[in-house]
């Protein structure tokens, strides 16, 4: 007895090891932890503390864990690429961080659907598009089941299907690896877009290439109990300085080490008067970290920032760019509808 409890002490610790890592997960270790973490394992650990043996039971709390991908920016602690709650019963009531299950079911928090016995989909509402699988790749070079998986994880779409090429990464670079690559229409007439570091298609959008600071980024992980801090944690704390509801923020880490921020239009075809605002916004971000404005820099991990560098779609029709006035009047009458999400 004492035997097989010491091998599945060892293979749970194989599999806690195996969902560790700096930054992307191979497609075995997700499935791998995706069916043994998050099934397997949980049923010998629920098992386990039903033995007699209150020793044992000890040393085999029920948890459950579900796979949650992370690209860490401080390097102090591992980048565990999965998240375990504890005993159903002890959900936090006050805790609101919605998630979507398989079913298309919403729930308050991960702790709250492995309550109801349920699979995560993805981190956010429920979205009615995303009910069947279509895959799209990510500007991460991540292959997601669906937009909505993306955009759980701050991503935007670079185009529909698997992942299997990587783009350019610099402007001067060739870009044949994409030839294959079917990438959609530019979603506003007019749009003279950009492409992202390592993405294949264009994009109607605004980008800052951020430097940051590793040492602080550590610095500020070891305060914070070698809490790991994530690319999706800052893009979060970004969205706030973002006052233009039409527009969000996406990101990723670049393969030379910058963190890619885009400000987007949310809608499928915005308007030129959308594209423009969104660039205000950009061009906004981007003089705070120049300037290292106190507004910016108060927000902790936020103040590793050393530099920016903008890149801005623009419009090619005179009569599709908006006059100051004009944007001024979108960013008044969008301001009683701003909602922080």
């Amino acid at each position: 007895m004492l035997r097989k409890d010491r091998r599945r002490k060892q293979r749970q610790k194989e599999l806690c090891e195996a969902a560790k890592g700096s930054g992307s997960l191979t497609s075995w270790i997700k499935k791998r932890v995706q069916s043994e973490i998050n099934t397997a394992l949980p049923s010998s650990i629920i098992s386990s503390s039903k033995r007699s043996n209150p020793a044992t039971a000890t040393l085999y709390p029920i948890i459950r864990c579900v796979l949650k991908r992370r690209v860490c920016l401080s390097s102090l602690s591992d980048c565990q690429q999965y998240e375990c709650v504890g005993r159903p019963g002890a959900c936090d009531k006050n805790v609101f961080e919605p998630v979507c299950d398989t079913d298309g079911q919403v729930h308050s928090s991960v702790c709250h659907l492995q309550q109801a016995g349920k699979t995560l989909a993805y981190q956010g509402q429920c979205q009615e598009a995303c009910r069947k699988p279509q895959q799209v790749c990510g500007h991460n070079g991540e292959t997601y089941d669906t937009v909505c998986h993306a955009f759980s994880d701050r991503v935007a779409v670079d185009y529909k299907g698997p992942c299997n090429a990587v783009g350019h990464v610099s402007g001067m670079a060739p870009d044949s690896a994409c030839s294959l690559v079917s990438c959609p229409a530019v979603s506003t007439p007019g749009c003279h877009p950009i492409t992202p570091p390592g993405a294949c298609c264009p994009i109607c959008a605004s980008m800052l290439q951020i430097i940051w600071n590793q040492k602080q980024m550590n610095t500020f992980s070891k305060l914070n109990k070698n809490q790991f801090v994530t690319v999706r944690d800052v893009l979060q704390i970004l969205r706030l300085y973002v006052s233009v509801p039409q527009c969000d923020v996406f990101g990723y880490l670049s393969i030379n080490n910058q963190l890619v921020v885009l400000i987007a239009p949310v809608d499928h075809h915005p308007t030129p008067l959308q594209v423009e605002a969104c660039s205000k916004e950009a061009e906004k971000i981007d003089a705070l970290i120049n300037y290292a404005s106190p507004t910016l820099v108060s927000h902790v991990p936020l103040s590793a920032f050393l530099s920016s560098e903008i890149r801005t779609s623009s419009i090619h029709s005179k009569s599709s760019v908006p006059s100051p006035p004009l944007l001024l009047a979108l960013l008044v009458a969008a301001a009683p509808g701003l909602l922080l999400l």
